[in-house]
């Protein structure tokens, strides 16, 4: 290609890739970590600053250490505040970024211009890279790979011309890569893929087999800093991981379990690249050990790898291609396992580009032996981009809300727990309580053991007033979480509301003997109090609430009502015109109304008290 048509080639890349993400702009947050990374993260809306950057470097978010990834939150904030589509076009600018710098890495590695571009244009407009893309919690893949591009383009210079500022250049950007995401780790073994096809620096024995040998052995040992950037980053995050609790247990997942997923999800991810068909944001693991599934997966893995290695000497792309899917997701196929899903499209993200890789070079091979095919591959690639284009555009479009991402998650697996719960929560936020009680009904219905699931229903059922069912769902996690304040504290409360007050302010005396300092029991069993008439024993216990938690109106303001049927008016002034002054600073206008009043009514008993009696003509 001349310079004028590698401007071309790399304009379109960015330009399509822009405009294809371009709707994600209009999009909000979604509930499913950008409230952890960004909008609920204290030290990332504070913007960027010196004490963030020092806190990012020593703290650990939704159980990793990637300080460079919480840095580029901290400094989309200080830019776009609390604009959702700011975060987004970060996102979209990078992996349009990291297209046209893949293909002009590939070109110049390959020296093939077309099948690099098609490379590019793959890994650009695929659907299953839509995740990393749309979703602002993942911007650490996009911004890893970014600093992967530059790393394995500087390791090229170095290769080209040796000198140690180009080796410690490359380590230099190797470090960010792994600040922004552990994933990289496996980077020193793509350097030795490389180094195999297309650099070909591996001898072959010509100048005799020790020289071959010594040649050979100083490739790796050149990997060396590079692997112990990787050891190191491995440790720290499984320490980190560790201690978050987020690593599962051989209890929750068996070793079995895991072995026979890896070959399952290799092979799902690459149906799901030629056929990217009910992607959605969360996959479980399937009820029940799919042995024969996995052994057919094994064993199909085993004859391509196979019949790539037999292939090796006339097509090195084809092993490098495959070696690249197979090892980069190696710290992502779940051996260790982290969380609960079995795969997640978002792991494919730099993967993949070996598929692509064969793919591309596949069919150029095709073209170097049969060229009278030329038009027939050139229509099919075209089909095939137009349709990834299409597909990618659907679902994009899943991630325009929390409700439309797991709507999607749902009707592809209505059994999965987390895709339930987390798209009742979404219709929670969005003020429609019928419809998220059906979903989480529905995970109750397929985990009726799940007694966080039980209690989920059940505060949503208090919050819509049926209060009956909600004591039923309730009592039902009490059998497994006896202990646990919080659920005693929202049975409590569905006792009440039913009537049931003696019960009632036994739950909340049970929750704060499991923790004296949650401040909510204190509150409800006063309210409980004094619904009975007991209103110093009331007083009492709005007295801790309100000290618990300083900055609650709703707890002063009943602290009054308790004062005022207590028989002191005057402290029911007093207390009320806190909470008055609290409630208007928070902007709670309607409570504010209220508090103002009931106010009038405690100034109006205590003035007619305070008055001297009238005595009649």
């Amino acid at each position: 290609m001349n310079p004028r048509e590698n401007w071309l080639v790399g304009t379109v890349l960015f330009v399509v890739t822009m405009v294809l993400y371009w709707p994600a702009i209009g999009f909000p947050f979604v509930n499913f970590d950008d409230q952890l990374y960004v909008y609920e993260n204290p030290n990332v809306v504070h913007g960027l600053s010196w004490d963030g950057v020092r806190w990012a470097l020593t703290s650990v978010v939704a159980a990793n250490w990637h300080p460079l990834t919480m840095v580029s939150h901290m400094a989309d904030w200080s830019a776009y505040g609390r604009f959702a589509g700011g975060h987004h076009l970060t996102n979209i600018l990078l992996h349009s970024t990291n297209a046209v710098l893949l293909w002009l890495l590939l070109k110049r590695m390959t020296k093939c211009s077309w099948p690099s571009a098609l490379v590019a244009a793959l890994f650009a407009w695929h659907p299953l890279n839509v995740e990393s893309v749309a979703w602002i919690a993942e911007r650490k893949n996009v911004l890893s790979t970014f600093f992967f591009i530059l790393t394995v383009w500087t390791y090229l210079r170095y290769v080209e011309h040796p000198q140690p500022a180009r080796y410690a250049m490359a380590l230099l950007l190797f470090a960010a890569g792994l600040a922004a995401k552990p994933m990289l780790v496996t980077l020193p073994f793509i350097f030795l893929l490389l180094d195999y096809w297309p650099l070909q620096r591996f001898s072959s024995g010509q100048n005799g087999l020790k020289m071959a040998a010594w040649e050979n052995w100083g490739l790796l040992l050149e990997k060396i800093p590079f692997l112990l950037f990787s050891v190191a980053d491995c440790v720290i995050t499984f320490v980190v991981q560790g201690q978050s609790g987020s690593i599962r247990s051989l209890a929750e997942v068996t070793f079995a379990m895991r072995l026979v997923n890896i070959p399952i999800a290799y092979l799902a991810y690459l149906g799901k690249a030629f056929c990217p068909l009910k992607l959605c944001v969360f996959y479980d693991f399937p009820g029940r050990l799919p042995m024969l599934a996995g052994l057919f997966s094994l064993m199909f893995l085993f004859a391509v790898t196979f019949l790539v290695w037999r292939s090796r000497s006339r097509f090195r792309w084809l092993l490098v291609g495959w070696l690249w899917y197979l090892g980069m997701l190696v710290p992502v196929i779940g051996l260790v396992q982290t969380g609960s899903q079995a795969m997640a499209d978002r792991h494919t993200y730099l993967p993949m580009v070996g598929i692509f890789l064969i793919l591309a070079f596949a069919l150029n091979e095709v073209l170097l032996e049969r060229r009278q095919l030329r038009p027939f591959v050139v229509g099919g690639v075209m089909i095939f981009l137009l349709c990834g284009l299409m597909l990618t555009r659907r679902q994009l479009m899943q991630w325009q809300s929390s409700v439309t991402l797991f709507t999607q998650a749902v009707a592809i697996n209505p059994e999965s727990l987390f895709s339930q719960e987390m798209l009742g929560a979404a219709l929670h936020g969005s003020g429609r309580t019928t419809e998220a009680i059906e979903h989480y009904s529905v995970a109750v219905h397929f985990h009726p053991t799940d007694p966080d699931m039980q209690y989920v229903l059940g505060r949503e059922l208090i919050d819509a007033g049926r209060f009956g069912e909600a004591e039923n769902h309730l009592s039902v996690a009490l059998l497994q979480m006896p202990d646990n304040p919080v659920l005693r504290n929202s049975h409590g409360v569905a006792l009440m509301q039913c009537g049931r007050l003696h019960e009632a302010e036994l739950e909340f005396s049970r929750a704060i003997a499991n923790q004296r300092d949650y401040s909510k029991p204190y509150f409800n069993l006063g309210k409980a109090l004094l619904a009975e008439g007991r209103n110093q024993m009331a007083v009492t216990n709005f007295i801790v609430a309100s000290r618990l938690d300083p900055d609650w109106p709703e707890a002063l303001q009943n602290l009054a009502r308790a004062y005022a049927a207590a028989g002191d008016q005057s402290n029911a002034v007093n207390t009320a015109s806190v909470a008055l002054k609290m409630a208007q600073a928070d902007q709670q206008t309607s409570l504010a109304g209220q508090i103002l009043d009931e106010l009038k009514t405690y100034q109006n008993i205590l003035g007619s008290q305070s008055s001297p009696a009238q005595t009649p003509h």
